[in-house]
């Protein structure tokens, strides 16, 4: 049995580096305000813990992207499983980051604060993108 061999890419290590990002965004507001407002910031507007549901996928996302790229896992498979992760990850995040806009100004004077739910939104993103390139290069 002959397996093809794929092209050598960097994107599944620039996904790994994207969703360790948003590990660190998920983490950043603990460093800026205190530990009950972050409580009140993530899980004001939603029904869900925002911040445990995405960076629980963006630590499946960094598995996902290293075994694809050390074939332990088909690679074609890798690149899918990361595409919806990110996905679903960007789209939990822009829901979320739209409606916590009202209570942002109300927990800190950080003005570095202001920005985060928007970082924490490229940085989502920035996982769907390499994975979408990762899909691009193997497929």
């Amino acid at each position: 049995m002959s397996q093809k061999r794929l092209p050598e890419t960097p994107a599944p290590t620039v996904g790994i580096v994207a969703a360790l990002a948003v590990l660190a965004a998920v983490v950043a507001p603990y460093f800026l305000i205190d530990a009950p407002e972050v409580g009140v910031y993530y899980s004001a507007p939603t029904f869900l813990p925002v911040h445990l549901v995405v960076g629980l996928f963006a630590m499946v996302a960094v598995v996902v992207f290293a075994a694809g790229r050390n074939g332990r896992t088909d690679p074609p498979t890798a690149a899918g499983a990361t595409v919806v992760l990110g996905g679903f990850m960007t789209l939990l995040v822009l829901w979320w980051a739209v409606e916590v806009g009202g209570l942002v100004g109300s927990l800190t004077s950080v003005a570095a604060f202001d920005y985060h739910r928007w970082l924490l939104l490229v940085t989502a993103f920035a996982v769907a993108a390499t994975a979408g390139w990762f899909a691009n290069d193997v497929l």
